[in-house]
């Protein structure tokens, strides 16, 4: 398998040393049996803050040359992608991670009639992947997806009212409604510790100057696994998502989730069994942190509920299963 990606103008988490160290220009580098190629572009800044590539499928010729499929995750590269995997007579597959009604989030035009041509489309929900079948696409599976996780939780007893959200700090996935929320709880729960990890939005706003407010940024993934393992609760109240799964992460903690009131998240989170599901407003978030604060066996309950959802449904290599199956799909389209 061989994996295709920009080489980052930046250094970003996950991406390793040597691309960095590397000389400018294209960087391949083996690891743990796979194969992975970091496209370089004149345009590598724009090209990474942009809702589209400015990278030409000439760029990827090299990369895709020989493959059977080509498997774009990444919506921006897909019109490049598609043209490099007809061009090498591979199949194409594509997981859009469509939010519709949000700008530039898969449920514009082009975007559209390119699902009707794709060999396969994945979504990560039953219902994401309805959508590309109503739009057009002639075959759509539904994969889930699992903890994006590199260091083990520890093993450890929550605080008594510590609330988590990770991710990034968008006012889509709760961010602002959660500042407004924290003000709300402290009203009746001035105990309350609010920790929240993730890298902040252009122009967002600063950090509540408030102790019991905690921003780190972007952290690594032992202290990533710390701060599940603290938490009380993890929030993240998003009005546009394909999936969330750091809910599944903050299942394998075994701690209760607070999701956003939406089709696909109702589908992921059962409401009352393994979380809460709030609407992306101050108001409805604080009462849902406040609920569960109030009755720590119901919430203990949930936690419960949600690590054995993780285990038994969104496991890699059951994921693994569904996606090997959409790309036989895609080989006989």
């Amino acid at each position: 398998m061989t994996l295709v990606g920009l080489r980052p103008a930046h250094r970003r988490i996950g991406i390793p040393d040597g691309v960095y160290e590397a000389r400018p220009g294209n960087v391949t580098i083996e690891e743990d049996g796979l194969v992975y190629h970091f496209i370089a572009s004149p345009a590598a800044l724009l090209d990474g803050l942009l809702p589209v590539s400015l990278t030409g499928s000439a760029r990827l010729a090299s990369a895709v040359a020989g493959a059977d499929i080509v498997h774009c995750l990444a919506r921006e590269w897909a019109g490049p992608y598609e043209r490099a995997a007809r061009a090498a007579g591979a199949a194409f597959v594509e997981t859009p991670l469509v939010h519709p009604g949000q700008p530039f989030s898969g449920d514009g035009a082009a975007d559209v009639a390119r699902y009707g041509r794709d060999d396969a489309v994945i979504g990560l929900t039953e219902w994401e992947a309805g959508w590309y079948r109503d739009h057009g696409a002639r075959r759509a599976f539904a994969t889930g997806v699992g903890p994006i996780m590199r260091a083990p939780i520890p093993a450890r007893t929550p605080e008594r009212a510590e609330i988590l959200f990770v991710g990034r700090k968008e006012r889509y996935k709760g961010y602002d409604a959660l500042r407004g929320a924290a003000i709300l709880v402290w009203r009746e729960r001035p105990d309350a510790r609010f920790v929240i990890i993730g890298q902040r939005r252009f122009l967002g706003p600063a950090p509540l100057p408030d102790a019991r407010w905690s921003e780190p940024g972007v952290v690594s993934e032992a202290r990533k696994a710390g701060a599940y393992a603290r938490a009380t609760i993890f929030a993240m109240p998003s009005d546009h998502e394909t999936f969330g799964h750091t809910y599944v992460e903050a299942w394998c903690a075994g701690r209760p989730v607070i999701a956003g009131d939406i089709a696909p998240l109702r589908e992921v989170v059962r409401e009352g069994i393994d979380g809460l599901h709030a609407a992306n407003r101050p108001r409805a978030v604080a009462d849902a942190i406040l609920t569960l604060l109030a009755d720590p066996a119901r919430a203990a309950a949930m936690g419960a509920a949600g690590r054995v959802r993780a285990a038994e449904a969104f496991t890699w290599p059951a994921i693994a299963a569904k996606t090997e199956a959409a790309y036989h799909a895609a080989q006989l389209a």
